[in-house]
């Protein structure tokens, strides 16, 4: 018996060290230090995780997690220059700043938050209006004034400026 228990067990044992190694490699990579919040105290504006920290979520916000902080980077400048709807939507998705690649237009209800802390943020056109990556229909997106910090529908050839933001 003790020769069939040993090479059964050696077997379960070497299954089990390769599961150890395998997650102890992974570990690190499944959440870049980036994202994860190292200093203790993150406020609008710091420079954090390819951008500025735009905003951080509240109880009650998605994706808000009690005794942790998460919340929205906005990159530091404007990536489209008066361009359409599909071309800013582009030029979001292939946006690498800080290595990262989840950056994308801002939701309709993200872009208030934009507007309230431009100044924190910076570098904000004041008299014009930015996209957000929520349609209203097939021709219709929302976006918002950063003159008067209204939500309006515009068509998606208009051209209007696009700012990328992504989540940590």
């Amino acid at each position: 018996m003790k020769t069939i228990m040993n090479p059964i067990l050696s077997k379960a044992g070497k299954g089990l060290a390769k599961i150890v190694l395998f997650c102890s490699v992974l570990a690190p990579v499944s959440l870049p230090a980036a994202n994860a919040t190292s200093q203790s105290r993150l406020d609008i504006g710091d420079n954090f995780g390819g951008g500025k920290v735009a905003y951080i979520f509240k109880q009650g916000d998605h994706g808000y997690v009690a005794g942790q902080t998460h919340g929205l980077i906005a990159a530091k400048g404007d990536l489209s220059y008066n361009d359409t709807w599909k071309n800013a939507m582009k030029a979001c998705r292939e946006y690498r700043a800080g290595g990262f690649s989840d950056w994308r237009l801002p939701k309709k209800d993200e872009l208030p938050r934009l507007y309230s802390n431009r100044f924190e943020i910076g570098g904000f056109k004041e008299h014009h209006y930015y996209w957000s990556g929520t349609e209203s229909d097939l021709n219709d997106v929302w976006d918002l004034s950063f003159v008067t910090g209204k939500r309006n529908l515009a068509y998606k050839l208009d051209h209007e400026y696009a700012r990328p933001v992504r989540t940590f």
